[in-house]
């Protein structure tokens, strides 16, 4: 059967896209079959060019894919492969791993290393061959970031630290055995017994389960500063002036430094403070402070190109235990790292104290000092330093812990309405230093009075006429301390007397190494906030030849 279309004869079952071959066929006339032929023909080649077209652009992302893939690959193959590693998997004797919070977040602890080996190392002013051969901890810095990432403590352990040391592998024989010992400058663990030595005479100072620990060459932190195009720092005046030593010439005021001049920065110690490493750990806290705002602004560790180039940088000049090289564990670290906030890094030198002068063997190297222990405890109950910017705004300890008021009239006084001035009534130094962080940090206004107080056995609150409530608040976080009304105050006075000093119930007592009881560590002169400005809190330099 047929019909009648444009005067063309067209079969009912055609099809609209029929083969234009078939359609030009043999008695085939008419022009309405010539333009229909045409179209058809047209169809054709559109959907030819179009599926063309198609295999192309999947030819083309499939290699884009594959290359990408390679590439990285490639990349991710050749810096891993740099990475030196050392297990830890042979320590003995190891701290409690950190417990996960409510959340499933678990705090990490990072032993940060600075070696000071000259093998291999580029750079001027190292020393001589006696230095070779050597793997000195020089700089040591425990990292501790919280269990939801959301602030971190850096403790900086002096290099002369006398403490503990457990037994050993040898760092270059592990078939030899370095023995313990009660009493042994820090840094000389990593050199006898390698990183996994520091890491266990750290856990065993400490009592904190070290996750993982980076060592880093003096070419590590050149070829960073130089992929970072360099870090700026501050030098008070009059400037160093250290060419015999470090190298380090530089005149008072902010500078950017890089590759062999940034190394001479943070190895300087001849010419700041008293010319120990004392001096030099804040000068070192300064810089990585600084290089943690470089690292962290403007997108830095956004920029893949710049991370490459940290990376290819660092890489080959790094130790790293085995748990670390890792993809997922190198990704999971530095999304940590890149969450923090400056403002909530709180750096401070572990706490020490000089030896007795009738120590002569032990002189030049420092002991652990007041609110030592404290400290440690702290990172391991996840709990930020009193008086630091982590601890006001995400609460301690000090401010969780319950309070037992001298009296109901007390409760109704909060700590902070409170005004205070506190003074040292004894001999023993940085008491009104310790006891004015711990106030703070429980929301007190504190400051420290300087004279006119002495010889006090007993802790003394000594307040004006109408201001009982107020000094029964007070004396509810001062354990030991006894009221009374005074005239010669015109505010609620704190005098530290001999019987547990500064002993705040929100800031638990430990013991110091002379015996006696210390209060919960202060944020000292020998410590600093990420954000901080970088020219406070740094110790005078020294001069060595003269002026720069």
């Amino acid at each position: 059967m047929s019909r009648r279309h444009g005067g063309t004869t067209q079969s009912a079952d055609s099809s609209p896209i029929a083969d234009p071959i078939a359609d030009a066929g043999p008695g085939r006339s008419g022009s309405g079959h010539r333009a229909g032929s045409a179209r058809s023909r047209r169809r054709k080649v559109v959907r030819s060019r179009r599926y063309k077209v198609l295999r192309i652009v999947a030819i083309v992302t499939a290699g884009v894919v594959l290359l990408t893939a390679g590439v990285g690959a490639y990349l991710y193959t050749h810096l891993v492969g740099n990475i030196n590693t050392v297990s830890l998997g042979n320590l003995k004797n190891q701290p409690a791993a950190a417990q996960a919070d409510a959340q499933g977040n678990t705090p990490e602890n990072i032993l940060v290393l600075g070696s000071q080996t000259r093998d291999g190392q580029h750079g001027v002013n190292l020393g001589n061959a006696t230095k070779l051969g050597t793997n000195i901890s020089d700089t040591a810095m425990l990292v501790h970031m919280s269990a939801e990432k959301q602030w971190a403590t850096v403790v900086s352990i002096p290099r002369d630290l006398l403490v503990p040391r457990p037994e050993c592998q040898g760092r270059t024989d592990p078939d030899v055995t370095v023995p313990a010992t009660d009493k042994a400058m820090f840094d000389l663990a990593m050199n006898l017994g390698g990183p996994a030595c520091a890491v266990a005479t750290v856990e065993q100072m400490t009592g904190v389960r070290i996750d993982h620990f980076v060592e880093v060459t003096f070419n590590a932190l050149q070829d960073m500063t130089n992929a970072v195009h360099g870090v700026q720092v501050c030098v008070p005046p009059p400037g160093i002036n250290d060419p015999n030593y470090s190298g380090l010439v530089l005149g008072p005021g902010m500078h950017t430094v890089s590759g062999a001049q940034a190394l001479e920065f943070v190895r300087d110690r001849h010419g700041v403070g008293d010319g120990t490493d004392l001096g030099r750990i804040q000068y070192q806290q300064m810089f990585v402070s600084s290089l943690f705002t470089k690292l962290t602004s403007n997108g830095t560790l956004s920029n893949p190109l710049t991370l490459y180039s940290i990376a290819q940088a660092v890489t080959s000049n790094l130790t790293v235990d085995s748990g670390l090289k890792s993809l997922p564990a190198m990704v999971s670290l530095a999304g940590s790292v890149k969450n923090l906030k400056n403002h909530y890094i709180q750096m401070i030198t572990a706490p020490w104290e000089w030896p007795p002068a009738s120590d002569t063997a032990d002189n030049g190297r420092v002991l652990p000092g007041q609110g030592f222990d404290q400290v440690w405890a702290d990172l391991r109950n996840d709990q930020p330093l009193p008086g630091s910017n982590a601890a006001k705004t995400y609460g301690t300890s000090a401010t969780a812990a319950p309070t037992t008021p001298a009296s109901a009239a007390a409760t109704a006084v909060p700590l902070t309405t409170l005004t205070v001035q506190v003074f040292n009534g004894t001999i023993t130094p940085n008491l009104a230093t310790d006891a004015t962080a711990n106030l703070k940090a429980l929301g007190v206004k504190a400051s420290i009075g300087h004279s006119g107080y002495s010889g006090y056995a007993q802790t003394e609150i000594l307040y004006p006429a109408g201001r009982q409530a107020q000094a029964q608040a007070l004396a509810a976080q001062v354990a030991g301390a006894v009221l009374k009304q005074s005239s010669s105050v015109s505010t609620l006075t704190l005098v530290l007397g001999q019987n547990d000093p500064a002993n705040l119930k929100g800031a638990p007592a430990t013991t110091t190494s002379s015996g006696s009881k210390a209060p919960a560590p202060s944020i000292s002169a020998e410590s600093r906030s990420g954000d901080q400005n970088i020219c406070s809190s740094l110790p005078t330099p020294v001069s060595y030849g003269g002026h720069p």
